[in-house]
């Protein structure tokens, strides 16, 4: 029967229209070629206005831990930075974004580079002397980098980098 069946397949796989034409083959090609450019041209960018992440956010949604922040000041953080996910907070909304650990490490378990759906974050020490902050943290002067998934810059800003537990 299995014999019968796998004969009425293959004979059947014969049936059509054979095999495409040179022209049907170049007319597929520039089909082909004509959605893949337009799958590559970049919408128009769009500059994030990041927002500070408050300190009841970071308590209600338990945004909190050991790593790093950045904002004008301490006080005032537009990115969280921490040990495997990093949050930036734009309309209203926060962005969750993962480490990547393949790159450089910061201080206090914090990395120098996340991922997003639609984002990536780069936050970099700027230099300058350690300044010892209240308890366990270290400042520094900082970097944040925001890209798009075109790879433009969507923002950048100098501020504080404030690490530790």
């Amino acid at each position: 029967m299995r014999l019968v069946l796998a004969a009425a397949l293959v004979l059947l796989g014969g049936c059509g229209k054979g095999a495409p034409s040179e022209d049907q083959k170049r007319r597929d090609a520039k089909d082909v070629a004509a959605v893949e450019a337009i799958q590559k041209i970049a919408p128009p960018i769009k500059l994030l206005q990041l927002q500070a992440i408050t300190a009841e956010e970071i308590t209600a949604k338990n945004l909190g831990g050991e790593g790093c922040s950045f904002g004008p000041d301490s006080a005032h953080p537009l990115a969280l930075a921490l040990v495997g996910r990093a949050m930036i907070k734009f309309d209203d909304r926060i962005e969750l974004l993962l480490s990547d650990s393949g790159g450089t490490k910061l201080a206090a378990g914090a990395w120098e580079h996340y991922v997003g759906k639609e984002y990536t974050l780069t936050v970099k020490r700027a230099g300058g002397k350690e300044t010892p902050g209240i308890a366990v943290s270290t400042e520094f002067a900082g970097e944040l980098t925001i890209r798009d998934a075109w790879d433009r810059v969507v923002y950048f800003g100098q501020g504080t980098l404030n690490c530790g537990a």
